[in-house]
């Protein structure tokens, strides 16, 4: 380990709270190392649950599990960095209102609920609810927590914009189960955009807890509502996609970044 990462790392001061900075010899390729890990457990429990022929419901706990043994591992390699593992965000968060009291991140949950509606029975969606926070705990530990500190020593810009397009670019795994060109596509794009506005809610209220409850709760509602492809639920998407890029033209506007990674905390009062 030590003829890869270097010995010392301080969290740096950020819209008042300190963030992690994980500085290592080669941060691109350790983001995107590390970035693999959630990638690897997800595909090994995915092919455990075709090889088990395991039910909709069975298959995602199965999926679950996986993700929660990722999430473990995760939360250890913090432990064993050098920043403490509030500094990655496992905190309260703070400037809500400067957020808009993440109004408009549930609005697209609530406009993707309405789209789609619910299309699973009872115990799936029991298992779907395990399986939702399994996953947002797990993504959410490595993209915004462990990537996003280790490209964070270059600069808070880096770090945003470098997380979430790994976020979105490993999606393409879902080829590998099986999904279309054209889905697997769209889904990167989304995945990005999702990461980027996740990305930026860590700055602004120095704090992982609402971009892992966003998280879940956006999966819930596809989830239960069957990844439904029909013409309704592509509007509610989009509908929803156009909420997202709003509240990240704004957010970016309240959460403006130095060269040197370090972000100003005057953010504009609220009308």
């Amino acid at each position: 380990m030590s003829t890869f990462f270097s010995t010392a790392s301080t969290p740096d001061r950020v819209s008042n709270h300190h963030i992690a900075s994980w500085r290592v010899r080669a941060p691109w390729v350790a983001a995107i190392a590390f970035a693999l890990v959630p990638v690897v457990f997800t595909a090994g429990a995915s092919a455990a649950a075709q090889l088990s022929g395991a039910s909709e419901a069975g298959a995602a706990l199965t999926l679950a599990a996986g993700a929660a043994v990722s999430a473990i591992l995760g939360l250890v390699v913090m432990r064993l960095s050098p920043p403490r593992v509030r500094d990655y965000g496992f905190r309260r968060p703070r400037q809500a209102r400067a957020a808009l009291w993440f109004v408009p991140a549930a609005a697209t949950v609530l406009i993707i609920l309405r789209a789609q509606g619910i299309r699973v029975d009872a115990p799936t969606i029991a298992a779907y609810g395990v399986l939702v926070a399994a996953v947002a705990l797990n993504e959410e530990t490595w993209f915004r927590g462990i990537v996003f500190a280790i490209l964070r020593a270059r600069s808070t810009r880096s770090a945003v914009v470098g997380s979430s397009v790994l976020f979105g670019v490993l999606h393409l795994a879902n080829l590998a189960g099986g999904a279309d060109v054209g889905s697997s596509i769209l889904q990167v794009a989304f995945a990005a955009l999702f990461g980027l506005v996740a990305a930026q809610l860590l700055v602004l209220t120095g704090s992982l807890w609402p971009a892992i409850a966003w998280h879940a709760a956006w999966n819930f509602v596809s989830f239960i509502g069957g990844d439904a492809t029909d013409s309704r639920s592509l509007i509610g998407l989009g509908a929803a996609c156009v909420v997202m890029v709003g509240y990240a033209a704004l957010l970016g506007r309240r959460t403006p970044s130095r060269p040197d990674g370090a972000a100003t905390t005057d953010a504009p009062a609220l009308p």
